[in-house]
């Protein structure tokens, strides 16, 4: 993933059995790389110094479970992860931690994962998962999937509303378009109907208990995409990194790897441009209906204290405890 600090940009990918670890942007002091089990950068072992000029180091055999890497370079310390949580049973569980908010401060690391279902992560998987700490469990599917894809851990249902309350017809959606306008269409409707969840959710992150947490749907793109988004939002997080998020499904889930689905879906009648995009993230869905929040409602605090009918108290807890 790669986060902005300053001057200074840092991103971690795992490659086989290393970090890679880049930097931006090359200054004229040597680079101190650090790494730890937590975010705490003083905590930290540290691994190397780089040489003057350098952006990119390969570390090899890093600790086991989640490794965070912190960067100092020019009397600035950056920490960082890769994103994405190499979940064999969950290919988009993601940590939300690194992003930068207008505030100068950041999302804190290791609080606030979103997801896909969690009903098929291998005994591999949960014992990882077990070990983030997490407390809390919102899953924002409906009830019917609730009840016959249960997850391996307690959680809590949010059920979040949808257009239709049996399956629709897709068979008139043929070109990529029709999708997209689908997925809008959907969008708009959780904004106007789903105030209680999403208010469920972030008030939920708010209690004592309430994080580490998960929040998860079905893919992780969707119901849980703009939930996060809401979030996100709030924490001042400006509005393209929250429109780069959303769309890091199509990294981790790229429809190359759903073409199964795919094929599913174009059984049923519906044309494959429309299919694909209803299996993806096209940016001005999110965009738009980020506008409608401000448009209809006021904003993203007017919604939440509004449509989600959220508490001061509440909402001055989320950037206590999320942005650092």
């Amino acid at each position: 993933m790669t986060i902005t600090d300053g001057a200074l940009e840092v991103e971690v990918e795992l490659d086989d059995d290393a970090l890679n670890v880049r930097w931006e942007p090359v200054g004229a002091r040597e680079v101190d790389i650090g790494w730890g089990p937590t975010p705490d950068p003083a905590a930290h072992t540290h691994v190397l110094r780089v040489p003057v000029g350098e952006r990119l180091v390969r570390l090899a055999d890093p600790p086991a479970g989640r490794t965070y890497v912190s960067v100092s370079h020019d009397g600035t310390v950056v920490v960082a992860a890769e994103r994405r949580l190499h979940f064999q049973g969950g290919p988009n569980f993601r940590d939300l931690g690194g992003y930068p908010t207008i505030s100068g401060g950041r999302i804190r690391w290791g609080q606030v994962f979103r997801s896909g279902a969690l009903h098929e992560l291998t005994d591999g998987d949960l014992a990882a998962f077990d070990g983030l700490g997490i407390r809390a469990i919102y899953d924002v599917r409906g009830e019917k999937e609730y009840a016959e894809e249960p997850g391996p851990r307690p959680s809590r249902n949010l059920p979040m509303p949808a257009r239709f309350s049996e399956t629709p017809d897709l068979s008139p959606l043929r070109e990529r378009s029709d999708g997209e306008q689908w997925l809008f269409d959907d969008y708009r409707v959780m904004v106007a109907e789903g105030g209680s969840v999403f208010g469920g959710v972030l008030s939920g992150l708010a209690e004592t208990d309430g994080a580490p947490a998960v929040i998860h749907c079905a893919g992780g793109k969707d119901r849980s995409g703009l939930t996060v988004a809401m979030l996100l939002s709030w924490l001042g997080v400006d509005r393209e990194t929250i429109l780069d998020d959303y769309q890091l499904t199509m990294r981790y889930l790229p429809i190359e790897s759903m073409s199964a689905f795919v094929d599913e879906m174009e059984e049923l009648g519906i044309g494959r441009p429309a299919a694909e995009a209803l299996l993806g993230t096209p940016r001005w869905v999110m965009a738009e209906t980020l506008d409608l929040v401000d448009t209809d409602h006021g904003g993203i605090e007017a919604y939440l204290r509004g449509a989600a009918s959220m508490s001061t108290e509440a909402l001055d807890e989320l950037r206590m405890r999320f942005v650092g």
